[in-house]
C-alpha cells in the first residue's frame, strides 16, 4: 500500500505518469494489495485511460484523492518520518520538508516550517564540522513537525 499512497500523492502533484498506473496496480496485486478496481486497472494497457480507475481503486483501499495542499502535507510528513527512521539523511529530509512547505498555502505554520528547515540546511552547509549537532536539531525539528501537522497515513 505504501507505494500506491506515494503514487497517489505524486499523481496529484503532477509528478507521476498515468502510463505507469496499470503496471503499478499489477505490482500491488502481486504484493497482496487487492480491490476490484485495482484488478481492472492492472489489466489495462499503457495507453488506456487509467487515472479515474486508479482513484476509484484508491478510494476502495481507504485512501481517497487528496487535494494538492493535503498531498504536500503528506509528502512533508513522510519526509520527516523517513528522517526519524533513518531512511533519509537529515540533510536530504530537511531539503524535502523545505521544498514541500514552500508549496503550501502561505500561513504562519508553512512559513515557520520553511524558515526552520532552510535555516538548518544553511547551518549544516556552513558548519560541516558541527554536522552531528545540526543533524540532531533536524531530527528535533522533524519530531516537532510531526506533532504539529495534520495526520497523514504512512506512505
Amino acid at each position: 500500500m505504501k507505494h500506491l499512497r506515494t503514487t497517489a500523492v505524486d499523481l496529484v502533484l503532477g509528478e507521476q505518469s498515468t502510463h505507469e498506473l496499470p503496471m503499478l496496480a499489477a505490482e500491488a496485486l502481486a504484493r497482496g494489495v487487492d480491490s476490484p478496481t485495482l484488478r481492472t486497472l492492472a489489466g489495462l494497457s499503457r495507453t488506456d485511460a487509467s487515472r479515474e480507475l486508479f482513484w476509484q481503486a484508491m478510494a476502495e483501499l481507504g485512501f481517497p484523492r487528496p487535494d494538492p495542499e493535503t498531498a504536500w502535507h503528506y509528502r512533508m510528513r513522510w519526509a520527516a518520518q523517513s528522517l526519524l527512521r533513518g531512511d533519509l539523511s537529515p540533510y536530504d529530509a530537511s531539503d524535502e520538508i523545505y521544498w514541500c512547505a514552500s508549496h503550501l498555502e502561505r500561513s504562519p505554520h508553512a512559513t515557520s516550517v520553511t524558515d526552520r528547515f532552510v535555516g538548518l540546511q544553511l547551518a549544516w552547509e556552513e558548519q560541516q564540522g558541527q554536522a552531528p549537532a545540526i543533524e540532531d536539531e533536524m531530527r528535533e525539528a522533524a519530531t516537532a513537525l510531526l506533532r504539529a501537522s495534520p495526520d497523514a497515513p504512512r506512505p
